[in-house]
């Protein structure tokens, strides 16, 4: 029986205390806090974990500056607090990022507001802060920043929030779930609700690889869905009014192109957006505006991405990006509340945790920095719902990044002497335990240390890791989410031969498989570049898309 085969048999095999519909951040929060609390916990997700909204943000940890504009005081305060609990139990993941918000004239944000903001977000965060801001005159903003315009430039704010790795923190509260006992199945979609005298009890899901279908019972069952809650919830309710109001938010990624930080009003619709580094790249965004009717597919349009392309050339002249400079883009949807008579840019990220009729509970709303407080409260709803005794959450306590024992230092120490102390110090922070598998896949093969290609330093002992340890199961899980080599120059195109050749030997994959699994890459990478239009001026991974 293969690895995933017996993931799926011990889905149906007992009845769990909750089952958990959604492998985004807030499901993966809610699992892991559950399962913390010794609850039986099943968890399924109907693409890849982060796969939808949490691998689609801008990749920031942060209080919400300009949610202060909207009176949201509560929730900015909130986001600081958890700002700090992210940064004490996922240090390798969430890292402190210096910002320079720069003040032209003409824009909306005086520099008094500015200062002003900026104070009371000090003052929110306390004793949790992570450096007070500062306000620089043009000329220091400059030195700090030598690409911004300098003309009509009246002061910079410099503060700081933090940046994280999406797709991996996500990743991390998926482990650490199935650590402490819980069942998490990528790849497996709900069908229906299972039901005993209208009381939900469970749900009827379908492995998306296989066709079949699995009964999974359960005493309790969270919907943590995210864009999708509405969608879940006409599952067990096909009356359900809509809770959510969808936004659709894009990001384009480009060369490098400043050396600090930047968040920056718009000058075209005033909204705020940011340019940050990221991977030694550039990530551009984000845009807001109301969805579609659908969720399931959005992608950046040539009008959004021609927006942030003419905001950067705007503000850093020597810039001069245009539509061939994009590397990639990527849309999401972020799950808000629906508020009759706000805009996009106004609407709330606060959260709401609600029971039907049937007694599915579902998490909507809110923003991923406050998972963690999501996940802790949709699971004393489900323990006060039905009286379950249970330890009290210690999510906030104890580290993601697990240390291994003492005494497995010693062991290993003859291995990490032999690895580049850079990549150690990088494992150990973005693997944490999980290092201690990539240093005995190095010992076994001293190859598996080498970077996959030139363009990136991810070794090949992550891409074996990923397929043996972190429930991969495509090629675009394994390139795009376990690792950022799809946002390399060379977006692993290069490295296809060489991780042929690693599918086969550690994710036991048939040659056939991985022929597939590379055409399903090609689309997925076309999918980002699909803004730049007719297939004849397209670039060549467009191309090969379109032959593939």
């Amino acid at each position: 029986m293969t690895p995933r085969a017996a993931l799926l048999a011990r889905l149906g095999a007992i009845r769990y205390d909750i089952l958990v519909i959604g492998g985004g951040i807030v499901g993966a929060g809610i699992a892991r806090d559950a399962a913390m609390r010794g609850l039986k916990v099943a968890l399924i997700e109907q693409g890849d974990f982060a796969g939808g909204t949490s691998s689609k943000t801008s990749k920031l940890i942060h209080g919400g500056l300009r949610y202060l504009e909207h009176g949201h005081v509560r929730l900015v305060h909130e986001s600081l607090q958890e700002r700090q609990t992210l940064r004490t139990i996922a240090p390798g993941l969430v890292r402190p990022l210096s910002l320079l918000l720069p003040v032209y004239q003409g824009d909306l944000r005086a520099p008094w507001k500015l200062h002003l903001g900026l104070w009371l977000y000090d003052a929110l965060a306390g004793r949790r802060n992570l450096r007070p801001h500062r306000v620089l005159p043009p000329r220091r903003a400059v030195e700090l920043e030598p690409a911004l315009r300098l003309d009509g430039l009246k002061a910079a704010g410099l503060y700081a929030d933090c940046q994280m790795d999406d797709a991996r923190l996500c990743l991390a509260n998926i482990l650490q779930a199935a650590g402490f006992g819980a069942v998490c199945a990528n790849y497996v979609r709900l069908r229906e609700f299972l039901k005993v005298n209208g009381q939900v009890c469970g749900g009827t899901v379908e492995d998306a690889f296989t066709g079949r279908l699995i009964d999974i019972q359960a005493r309790a069952v969270v919907n943590a869905t995210g864009p999708w809650a509405d969608r879940t919830r006409r599952l067990s309710d096909p009356s359900a009014s809509p809770r959510l109001a969808p936004t659709k938010g894009i990001h384009v990624i480009l060369p490098q192109i400043t050396r600090e930080a930047l968040f920056v009003e718009a000058r075209a619709d005033r909204r705020m957006f940011f340019i940050l580094p990221w991977g030694g790249q550039s990530l551009v965004g984000t845009t807001e505006t109301n969805a579609a009717d659908s969720v399931d597919a959005l992608s950046a349009s040539a009008d959004e991405v021609g927006y942030l392309l003419e905001e950067v050339n705007r503000l850093l002249p020597g810039s001069r990006v245009g539509p061939e400079d994009v590397l990639a883009t990527f849309a999401g949807a972020r799950p808000l509340l629906a508020a009759p008579g706000r805009s996009a840019t106004q609407a709330s990220r606060e959260h709401r945790i609600e029971e039907d009729s049937a007694g599915l509970i579902s998490v909507m709303g809110g923003k991923y920095t406050t998972f963690r407080r999501m996940a802790q409260e949709a699971v004393d709803a489900v323990l006060r719902r039905h009286r379950w005794a249970a330890d009290r959450s210690l999510s906030d306590q104890v580290s993601l990044i697990e240390a291994p024992h003492p005494a497995s230092l010693e062991h290993w120490e003859a291995v990490t002497r032999a690895v580049d102390p850079d990549l150690l110090g990088r494992c150990a922070a973005r693997y944490g335990a999980g290092m201690f598998h990539l240093l005995s896949l190095m010992a076994q093969d001293p190859q598996l240390a080498q970077p996959i290609c030139q363009h990136h330093e991810v070794a090949e002992a992550e891409l074996a890791h990923s397929l043996q340890q972190e429930l991969a199961c495509t090629l675009t899980d394994v390139l795009a989410r376990r690792t950022r080599i799809a946002w390399s120059p060379c977006q692993g195109l290069d490295a296809l031969s060489r991780l042929s050749e690693l599918c086969t030997q550690y994710g036991r994959w048939p040659q056939a498989k991985f022929e597939e699994q590379a055409a399903e890459y090609r689309k997925f990478l076309a999918s980002g570049l699909a803004f730049r239009g007719s297939a004849a001026a397209a670039p060549k991974i467009l191309q090969e898309a379109a032959r593939a």
